[in-house]
């Protein structure tokens, strides 16, 4: 084969080769970019969906306020995306193993793919993916004579929406009070069924109590049993608010 022909040939595999190197590397750059892209648009609706949890959770503070308000109150939850439902959950008050009260009561759940928020029991709990949060405890408290138990049963009508947009929906709540046990003394327990314990467990361990879970029979879920041990003075309220969802 003479010189000019291996030459011929030589440059023609350089080139070929070029062209192969050239068009891996666009493809590898492609590659990296729609990588970078998709983890992009990740943090983007992650942030976003964090941002709704947080509104979400402030806004049902606000809006229904079981313990302090009386008569009726308004409030507005909004948010960019994702739906607004309720969910029944039972509230529990024992003393020394007696059953002294037990309420159902409707949990309001917003929730964006695997992010949360519910209001339930007076307490309002996030859920971002997994991480818990409470944005407001149950109303519980304890001293070492002490136990304050609050029940808050509520009953919702027109909450439930679903929503692939910005969403605003208000509430209007009625809200009253009855004390059913005013100082009478024992060993006080309050049960909660969820199926998020570990908000209410921390919740009820910071106030004092002995926490554990359990199953009462046709409860959907678990519920996180309180027991504030010892001969205590209890005072037990029900606190009833009536919601009702309205447009905008």
């Amino acid at each position: 084969m003479s010189d000019c022909r291996r030459g011929t040939i030589g440059r023609s595999r350089r080139a070929q080769s070029n062209v192969i190197g050239v068009a891996l590397l666009v493809g590898l750059t492609m590659v990296s970019l729609g990588a970078l892209t998709a983890t992009v648009g990740t943090v983007v609706d992650s942030n976003a969906a964090v941002g709704d949890v947080d509104r979400v959770a402030s806004d049902l503070d606000r809006a229904i306020d079981p313990v302090e308000s009386i008569g009726t109150g308004t409030g507005r939850v909004t948010y960019t995306e994702g739906t607004l439902r309720t969910e029944m959950r039972t509230v529990r008050v024992f003393r020394d193993d007696d059953l002294v009260v037990s309420r159902e009561t409707e949990a309001i759940v917003y929730e964006r793919g695997a992010y949360r928020v519910t209001a339930v029991g007076g307490a309002v709990i996030r859920d971002h993916a997994g991480s818990h949060s409470i944005a407001r405890g149950p109303p519980v408290s304890a001293s070492s004579e002490v136990v304050t138990i609050g029940v808050v049963a509520l009953t919702a009508t027109d909450v439930a929406i679903d929503g692939s947009g910005p969403t605003t929906r208000t509430l209007v709540s009625e809200v009253s009070h009855e004390r059913i046990v005013d100082g009478e003394s024992g060993e006080w327990t309050v049960a909660v069924e969820t199926p998020e314990p570990d908000p209410w467990v921390r919740s009820f361990e910071n106030v004092g109590a002995t926490v554990y879970t359990g199953e009462f029979d046709d409860d959907e879920h678990q519920s996180v049993v309180a027991t504030f041990e010892g001969d205590r003075r209890g005072h037990v309220v029900v606190h009833r608010v009536e919601t009702e969802g309205r447009d905008g």
